[in-house]
């Protein structure tokens, strides 16, 4: 029972920990660590040090008579990712057999989580103070474009007249339309069972006479991720901009868009560790965005484009956090990637399996 509850214990860590022999060939991690590496115990076991950190030095001389932390140490993952963490390695003895304890804490996990939660709180901030000013212009508007079609009875035998009014007309439903878009999703969400690379490829086909012709797309789908619970036409709604700005991102040097899925391990969303997530992302090689705005890119009105409405952004965020989701940016000039979580329920999976078997 001791060694159970030990068991779950570094399981139920953050900090990665890693087991090495005499022979520095690995012999035990926990979840976390597994989770790190993008590794399975069965499959990683017995390969040495070097192998999982080639870029790490170590005076192993030195270190058999004290701890060392070696600080901003990068992890580099079968898939091409990069993980950078603080490593903590000492040695330690393990049922009778000498070895090295390793310690890895993922740096970028808490300082990510340190700044989402402080751009989500500037967000909320900025956007009750736009759907404050859009709930104030809306009535106004209302009224012009009722005065205008009575108006537009008075004068018709005008033809210049009506042609003045019907230009306010459309004017008014313009900005209305500009209003709703403020004012975010409507409604509660419809959750359904889909398969998340069904959106994407409603999306795909909806935007295929936008994609310029120097744009190439590349799909990178683990076709193993189950079905999600998700209300179909918002998430098109949010993919439809994400894949729209990477077209629009690649116009004047074409390039590669690429759009992967994957399922990660124990990630933290907000103030909640999930168990697992499904990620996608949306990367494309265009010139990256302005440094000067990047920090800004989820408010409302914020954008580098002439003639964007800076909503795009903040409406596919809301919707996200609707599904307890989140997006999150990087980018660098050639480089940009806007990463979609979504939770993957467990349990709603396990059940679901087992009335399709039933």
């Amino acid at each position: 029972m001791d060694r159970q509850i030990a068991q779950e214990l570094l399981d139920g860590m953050h900090t990665g920990v890693l087991w090495f022999d005499a022979d520095r060939r690995l012999q035990y991690m926990n979840l976390a660590a597994s989770a790190m590496l993008f590794q399975g115990l069965s499959k990683a076991r017995g390969r040495s040090f070097e192998w999982f950190f080639p870029r790490t030095e170590v005076n192993w001389d030195d270190l058999s008579l004290k701890v060392v932390t070696l600080y901003e140490q990068v992890i580099e993952r079968e898939d091409g990712s990069r993980l950078k963490v603080s490593m903590t390695l000492s040695p330690y003895e393990l049922q009778g057999r000498s070895g090295w304890l390793v310690e890895l804490i993922e740096i970028e996990r808490h300082t990510r989580i340190m700044e989402e939660e402080e751009r989500w709180h500037q967000y909320e901030a900025g956007t009750q103070l736009v759907r404050t000013l859009a709930h104030e212009v809306k009535n106004p508007l209302a009224g012009i474009y009722g005065a205008s079609q009575l108006l537009r009875k008075r004068l018709q035998n005008d033809p210049k007249g009506e042609q003045l009014v019907d230009v306010v007309a459309r004017e008014v439903k313009r900005l209305q339309n500009l209003v709703d878009r403020m004012l975010g999703p409507k409604g509660g969400l419809k959750l359904v069972p889909h398969n998340i690379h069904a959106v994407l490829a409603h999306v795909l086909d909806a935007l295929r006479p936008e994609k310029p012709d120097n744009v190439a797309v590349r799909l990178d789908y683990d076709p193993s991720i189950p079905e999600l619970d998700i209300d179909f036409d918002q998430m098109v709604q949010v993919f439809m901009n994400l894949i729209r700005n990477a077209f629009q991102a690649m116009e004047r040097h074409g390039g590669l868009v690429t759009l992967r899925t994957r399922v990660a391990h124990r990630f933290t969303l907000g103030s909640r560790m999930l168990p697992l997530v499904v990620v996608v992302q949306v990367i494309d090689e265009g010139e990256g965005i302005p440094p000067e705005l990047f920090d800004s890119i989820f408010y409302p009105m914020v954008t580098s484009k002439p003639d964007g409405s800076g909503l795009g952004l903040p409406i596919s965020q809301a919707i996200l956090r609707q599904h307890g989701g989140l997006i999150v940016a990087e980018s660098e000039p050639g480089q940009t990637v806007f990463s979609v979580y979504l939770p993957l329920e467990r349990d709603k999976i396990m059940s679901r399996e087992k009335a399709k078997n039933e």
